[in-house]
């Protein structure tokens, strides 16, 4: 019984030695390594427009002017491989007695016309507006008119964007 008491007293202090030294000071050094992955993808393109333009209110007359009214417009642009665009608008509806112009060019219910043209712009938004000049002529009622406006964005040629 003695004699395992001793092999006992024996191993467990060499158990303790070993762990004192195995274990790393102070002035020892780790090192390490870590790879960081990431990456650029294109992103989208996008053309947010005022969602309603108001004229206010005029009386019936041969000829009824509204004054011009600005529409903004914002262009997003994410993907890096465009530079310029140009933005058309065409009429959703016919009416004979209306004019809208975006600019100088009066819309069409059938051919969308250039009302926005740029050569260049940056990552990111890209805001800007367009006067829209509204007439009706030969009105014979009076009552509330509606125009819908189809916007349409084109990217520009494929070049890198001005950052």
């Amino acid at each position: 019984m003695n004699k395992l008491m001793k092999t006992g007293s024996v191993i467990c202090v060499g158990m303790m030695a070993f762990s004192f030294v195995s274990s790393v000071s102070a002035e020892d050094k780790m090192n390490g390594e870590t790879t960081v992955n990431s990456e650029i993808t294109k992103g989208e393109v996008t053309l947010e427009v005022d969602a309603t333009t108001n004229f206010g209110k005029k009386e019936l007359a041969p000829v009824v002017n509204f004054d011009d009214q600005v529409i903004n417009f914002k262009v997003t642009d994410y993907s890096g491989t465009t530079n310029g665009y140009t933005i058309t608008a065409k009429l959703g509806d016919a009416d004979t007695t209306r004019s809208l112009k975006i600019g100088e060019s009066e819309l069409s219910n059938t051919d969308a016309t250039e009302v926005v043209a740029e050569a260049t712009h940056d990552v990111g938004e890209n805001e800007g507006s367009v006067n829209a000049a509204l007439k009706y002529t030969d009105a014979t009622e009076t009552r509330e008119f509606t125009s819908v406006i189809n916007w349409e964005l084109t990217k520009g040629s494929t070049a890198d964007i001005a950052e």
